[in-house]
């Protein structure tokens, strides 16, 4: 995700540390963001901290309360169900236009970074997730909606994959993923853009993603689910 807006090399370099945290997981639901502390961890002053925040919020990756600041926000089951529907119609359109527009050189691209993504191993040996699996696990599904080559189309799915990527790691300590071929999934992906069936590779994404929202879902601790 490209951040927009003005911003000099320290408040970009804070916003882009805060985002990691939230991906590594080193932030957690329902942690509140606080500028004070923050500034002092990052060695920024907080009107760069504010200004790193009011991005992050603005790509729905945390959320702004009223009078109480910044925190990142807890599970919404309903909201994760929307933002897939959302995300799975947004990406059909960027499909059709990448049949399309796409061409050989766009396939080319979509098959590399398959290839990247087949050689990285899902967690660490310590049994963690790999942060670099999840970030050519992003780029993947990235090149194949680059294709259509509209740019705001394509901010829209990278902004929707990113508040959906978010659950996915949250979700890595509790959710069992042995049971699902997630890298058959990306195969059949792969297979349906090269054999330009806009309507074949649509219904392999939708199932893909709705199979990860469903797994997160059913999964995720009843607990920690924020209150309807």
């Amino acid at each position: 995700m490209v951040r927009r807006g003005s911003a000099n090399s320290l408040s970009e370099d804070v916003y882009q540390r805060i985002r990691n945290a939230l991906f590594d997981g080193s932030i957690h639901p329902g942690d509140r963001l606080q500028p004070a502390v923050l500034s002092k961890e990052y060695n920024a002053s907080t009107t760069v901290v504010r200004e790193a925040l009011a991005v992050l919020a603005g790509e729905r990756l945390i959320t702004s309360r009223a009078g109480q600041g910044y925190y990142v926000p807890e599970i919404e089951p309903d909201l994760l169900r929307d933002i897939t529907v959302v995300r799975c119609h947004t990406e059909s359109l960027a499909i059709r236009w990448a049949m399309e527009r796409g061409g050989i050189e766009w396939e080319s691209r979509v098959i590399a970074a398959h290839h990247r993504l087949t050689r990285a191993p899902r967690r660490l040996p310590d049994g963690h997730p790999n942060p670099e699996w999840s970030r050519l696990h992003t780029a993947f599904h990235t090149e194949v909606i680059a294709g259509s080559g509209i740019p705001v189309l394509i901010d829209m799915c990278e902004q929707l994959s990113s508040a959906t990527e978010i659950y996915r790691v949250w979700s890595a300590r509790f959710t069992d993923w042995s049971g699902r071929d997630v890298e058959g999934e990306h195969a059949g992906i792969l297979e349906a853009v090269l054999e330009g069936d806009a309507d074949l590779t649509i219904a392999r994404l939708t199932a893909h993603y709705e199979a990860t929202a469903n797994l997160i879902i059913d999964n995720w601790p009843a607990d920690e689910v924020a209150a309807s």
